[in-house]
């Protein structure tokens, strides 16, 4: 039976799949020459030369005239029928990339496309801004920055074109053949808002038109053809996330509220070759679907984000108000709302295929799952605090087979058996990643039955008795007067050198978990500053018992634990990434420190539905690294932000202490290290659960200004309780009324408490953040010294600033865009295709005033006070 598929929606399968790849796939070589594919023909014999050529979604054979698109290729090489091959058409979508379509067309009289747009673009810019229609349109649309006029070179088309033009020849054909003349000679956008569409090696390449008539039956208008071009590619190369809208109003609304990393779709149906070409070059990690609030923009998500995590992004969706678009909110509600939108964006699970068992079992050790052909045996590896390993056998009803271990929490290791199901078995990619995704789900009910049954109160590591010595030796350490110096040097005995802040901050996250209010931390740097090896110092001086170190935590994970697996836990993510999906379940954690969900379940005896409450409970410390800047402000919130020393002098010091370790020593490093750790784990389980009060709190100051000033001073007292809870044998101690024992905080609690987060204060109350206070810094300097007080002539590009800083061109882009966006830098010149130049614009800063109270200045007052 022939599909009743939409002739839109095959025509959309055909551009996606990659050409290139279904001849591959078909036992062809193509060879790339100049910007078509060449390989040999399989429908005619003796084609020794190549004959038949691959252009974007087309193939032709010039020696036997075969050619066509991809059905037809499967329909001659295969003896497809017509729903076979949409079938696997539809299976190649998922998994070959997009082809490039790159054909051009020799314009009437050798003119050139690009050429003949610019002037074009050009001229309907002098009519924006010499008729007032064009302004008065945007305007009423809360677009009336004339700054995005400028730099997206928003034009009107008036009809005036036409009247500067000859009446015929080769110019006139040139412009019909584009498409800027109708076949009549009329312009094609009469009537338009006209927005140029760009593209880094070609400039101007296509237009965009808004018929500004309210009546108007078609209010979108493009040039015949294919879409081309990408708007404001420029903010998708100067940022790590990009804001894909549905239309071009809605992306420059974003752009209009500061947002400067917004581009569009053109529409819902699919997402644009020449786009997704410069996301992947551009190193885009991010997309934020900003679609309309109707039923054509949820189902456009449903549709898009899968093919954009396909390509390796992660995709956030933004909630718009039911029946609105983002240029309605930024008409009706302002910048502020449509800011506030984009932030409030939240992390989209990947989708894969859904596949149902068609039989599985629990066995001792593992499961047994049955797909078709394929049958699964899963032995699960206990323990699973951190991992989820199992040995994975797969067999198929051929006699083909494959196995391999496995950790279901790491990419790596699916992505591998996914390799081996496809190579060994036969399977296609969707079908491969369709049943992992199933063995995964039920690893993960596996292991959580597992540790109900077997593990006391989800506890599952077994703690060997603490001898007397071990006890004696873990005392001498707590009681010991220099313990935090003591701390540092064990610390860089198991090699992490320098950040002595950062160690100790990073440390006392560790031993809060043992408190009512535990601390949380994000440590932020550059890839390969020592995020990962702090965090591994600190998980190897925790006892094993009370550490939870993952690389990747599943939307679900967390809440589906053992109901106390978690309390008291220290949690460590590797990175960021690997937690997004379950950022809402880290939140309620480090806030309401439990998990609470009712999840309806059926009931094994009657057969009905029932609804089952799931309580996990808290609270946990949490660490976590990341080398993005631009940290999401429900987690800042929460966290202290923890940045490393990213300098040239701490980069010697790790190299000479590298050399040194090779050097001979009289102690054995590894028994050292062993000796180290087991110190650590004896004095942490010797820490009593006591009270802790700070007897001076009354006499404390902190920043009340903004609304996150109300956890961050939660946070900095909860800091001086975790120093006062490691010094508990150093400290006074007293009971209640009620007889619970208690601890009283030290001036010297404050005083580390005071060291460890006045900085840090400091840099994270600040409006930028650390990486473009860094950047602002270093061209403040400069420009004040070059400048000789007129810092508003200086221009400088990119490229100085490259020199100047000598750090990585990504992370300069993004930090520019910052001080752009917050009006430190402005964007004195550059266009489309021209380098920019900035201007400084905060040539100073006032002393920032003292964000704690100093540790003397409380000391004083406390003897003023008695």
């Amino acid at each position: 039976m022939t599909p009743t598929l939409p002739r839109e929606e095959i025509e959309d399968l055909k551009a996606r799949v990659n050409l290139v790849e279904l001849f591959r796939s078909a036992g062809l070589v193509p060879v790339k020459k100049g910007k078509n594919w060449l390989c040999r023909c399989p429908f005619h014999e003796g084609d020794e030369t190549p004959s038949l050529s691959i252009n974007g979604p087309l193939w032709n054979c010039f020696a036997c005239s075969a050619g066509g698109d991809a059905f037809d290729f499967l329909r001659l090489k295969e003896e497809l029928d017509f729903p076979t091959a949409l079938k696997r058409i539809r299976d190649l979508t998922c998994s070959t990339p997009a082809p490039a379509k790159s054909a051009k067309k020799e314009l009437p009289g050798g003119f050139k496309r690009a050429e003949l747009l610019n002037r074009v673009a050009e001229q309907y810019h002098r009519r924006f801004f010499e008729t007032p229609d064009g302004r008065n349109y945007l305007s009423g649309r809360g677009l009336n920055s004339v700054e995005l006029w400028k730099a997206f070179q928003v034009g009107f088309c008036d009809g005036t074109l036409r009247k500067t033009l000859p009446e015929d020849g080769p110019l006139i054909e040139a412009l019909q053949a584009i498409g800027v003349l109708t076949a009549d000679g009329k312009e094609h956008f009469r009537g338009c808002v006209v927005v140029p569409l760009t593209h880094p090696e070609g400039g101007v390449v296509g237009l965009y038109g808004r018929r500004i008539r309210s009546d108007a039956q078609n209010r979108h208008l493009y040039l015949p053809g294919r879409h081309r071009g990408v708007l404001n590619w420029q903010g998708i190369k100067s940022s790590p996330y990009v804001i894909l809208t549905e239309s071009v109003l809605d992306a420059l609304s974003f752009w209009q509220a500061g947002l400067r990393e917004a581009t569009c779709l053109y529409g819902t149906q699919s997402i644009p070759d020449a786009l997704q070409d410069l996301l992947k070059r551009f190193e885009v990690r991010q997309v934020v679907l900003a679609m309309d609030g109707d039923r054509a923009g949820l189902e456009a998500v449903q549709r898009l984000a899968p093919r954009m995590q396909g390509l390796g992004l992660t995709v956030l969706e933004m909630r718009l108000p039911e029946d609105t678009d983002p240029n309605e909110v930024l008409k009706t509600k302002g910048e502020a709302s449509l800011k506030k939108l984009a932030e409030s964006a939240e992390s989209r699970p990947a989708a894969l295929p859904v596949v149902t068992p068609a039989a599985q079992k629990d066995t001792e050790k593992g499961f047994v799952a049955e797909f078709g052909p394929v049958t699964y045996r899963v032995e699960m590896i206990p323990p699973f605090s951190s991992r989820l390993r199992a040995n994975v056998s797969a067999f198929h009803t051929s006699g083909a087979w494959t196995q391999d271990r496995i950790d279901f929490y790491l990419h790596r290791d699916r992505l591998k058996l996914a390799r081996h199901l496809m190579t060994q078995l036969a399977l296609s990619r969707l079908d491969a990643e369709g049943q992992l995704a199933q063995l995964f789900a039920k690893a993960e009910e596996w292991a959580r039955t597992f540790q109900r049954k077997n593990v006391p109160d989800g506890k599952e590591t077994a703690v060997t008795p603490m001898t007397e010595l071990e006890k004696q030796e873990a005392l001498i350490f707590l009681k010991d007067p220099g313990l935090i110096e003591k701390l540092l040097e064990d610390i860089e005995n198991l090699g992490y050198i320098g950040e002595e802040n950062a160690k100790l901050l990073a440390y006392l996250i560790g031993v809060s978990r043992k408190l009512p209010k535990p601390l949380s931390g994000i440590i932020l740097s550059q890839s390969g500053c020592g995020k990962s090896t702090l965090t591994d110092v600190i998980e190897q001086l925790t006892p094993p018992e009370d550490v939870m170190s993952f690389t990747r935590i599943t939307a679900q994970a967390l809440q589906y634990m053992a109901e106390t697996m978690l309390k008291g836990k220290l949690i460590i993510v590797e990175e960021r990434a690997g937690a997004e999906s379950a950022e809402y379940s880290i939140r309620i954690l480090q806030s309401r420190q439990r998990l609470v969900q009712a999840v309806p379940q059926k009931d094994p005896a009657t057969g009905k539905i029932a609804t089952q409450i799931i309580v996990v409970e808290g609270p946990v410390a949490y660490l976590e690294t990341t080398t993005d800047a631009k940290i999401n402000h429900e987690n800042a919130t929460r966290c202290f932000e923890i940045t490393l020393d990213e300098s040239q002098e701490q980069t010697e010091r790790i190299q000479a202490a590298q050399r040194a370790h090779r050097m001979p020593s009289t102690h054995n490093r590894l028994r050292l290290a062993e000796a180290i750790r087991n110190k650590h784990h004896q004095a942490q389980r010797l820490l009593e659960p006591v009270l802790i009060f700070v007897p001076y709190a009354d006499q404390l100051i902190f920043p009340s200004k903004k609304l996150r000033n109300r956890r961050d001073h939660e946070r900095f007292l909860s800091l001086i309780d975790a120093s006062a809870f490691l010094h508990q044998h150093q400290r006074e101690r007293g009971q209640t009324e009620d007889g619970d024992a208690f601890v009283l905080a030290s001036l010297d609690d404050y005083r580390l408490a005071y060291r460890l987060a006045q900085q840090v204060l400091q840099v994270t109350l600040h409006e930028l953040t650390r990486g473009a206070q860094d950047v602002w810094h270093r061209i403040r300097d400069w420009v004040n010294a070059e400048a000789g007080g007129s810092a508003r002539d200086f221009l400088f590009t990119r490229r100085d600033l490259r020199q100047l800083t000598g750090g990585e061109d990504h992370q300069l882009r993004t930090a520019l865009q910052e001080l752009v966006d917050m009006e430190y830098l402005e964007v004195a010149t550059g266009a489309t295709g021209r380098a920019f130049q900035y201007r400084l614009l905060v040539t100073s800063e006032a002393e920032a005033p003292a964000v704690l109270i100093a540790p003397d200045e409380l000391e004083r007052r406390l003897k003023k006070a008695k």
